[in-house]
């Protein structure tokens, strides 16, 4: 009797998993006749939205993995499960993985990655040049964040340049002010993840002789700044931030 009770139970698992494997091959043969277009649009929809949904879908149907490696897919990937800088915590085998796939979403114009890359070129690495070219990469895609810290740049390599990023900033603020707070809250979201070391952006001081260490601790509601703080990250940031607002007419 309990034989006959566990060969029962064995049976409907043996079942169930039949059952699933029939509904598995139904349903990519049916995605099979739909047109490739249309499925990479679909796959390029759920990655703009979830990278854990992405790969769900690539483990869905063999169809869906194969379309899932199109450049267009890659173009429209959502970056906000992947942080700014590694984490420290990371095995070096995932930051790999990582740097891999942020490469790849580069190569096919994700102009998040392409945005990511400039500003971590200008201030972490102080390579202008090469920053200025992802940010345009990313502004030709359409990212407006990109266009913003173009103008920050310009007003940081001083001259003729700070006239001009000056002018952009100010232009962006006159017609979308809530977008362009916006751009600006971004930068600081990743300035707080990373060590600011550009000299460029460190060295910068109010032309008026104002000191920015007062400044800083105005804005923070600080009466006085230790001095141990000043190799923090937080201060580093706070110190940009209080820069750009003396440097573009004082409420950039």
């Amino acid at each position: 009797m309990m034989m006959n009770r566990y060969s029962r139970k064995n049976m409907k698992r043996r079942g169930s998993k039949r059952t699933n494997k029939v509904i598995k091959e139904n349903f990519c043969s049916s995605i099979e006749s739909l047109p490739n277009e249309l499925l990479t649009d679909i796959v390029a929809r759920v990655a703009s939205r979830s990278f854990k949904n992405f790969i769900n879908v690539k483990l869905s149907c063999k169809v869906f993995d194969e379309l899932a490696n199109e450049r267009y897919v890659y173009q429209k990937a959502t970056l906000v499960d992947f942080p700014i800088a590694p984490w420290e915590k990371q095995t070096q085998e995932k930051i790999s993985k990582v740097n891999s796939f942020m490469e790849l979403c580069r190569e096919c114009e994700n102009t998040e990655a392409l945005y990511r890359k400039g500003v971590l070129d200008y201030f972490k690495d102080d390579e202008a040049e090469v920053a200025l070219e992802f940010l345009k990469r990313a502004e030709n895609g359409g990212h407006v964040g990109a266009w913003y810290v173009i103008g920050i740049i310009m007003v940081f390599m001083g001259g003729e340049y700070k006239r001009k990023g000056v002018t952009l900033i100010g232009n962006m603020k006159e017609t979308e002010k809530k977008l362009t707070r916006a751009c600006r809250k971004s930068l600081i979201e990743i300035l707080t993840e990373i060590w600011v070391t550009n000299p460029s952006v460190l060295e910068q001081r109010r032309p008026t002789g104002c000191n920015i260490n007062n400044a800083v601790a105005r804005m923070s509601g600080l009466v006085t700044l230790r001095m141990k703080m000043m190799d923090t990250p937080i201060f580093i940031v706070m110190l940009v931030v209080v820069t750009l607002k003396l440097l573009i007419y004082g409420n950039v």
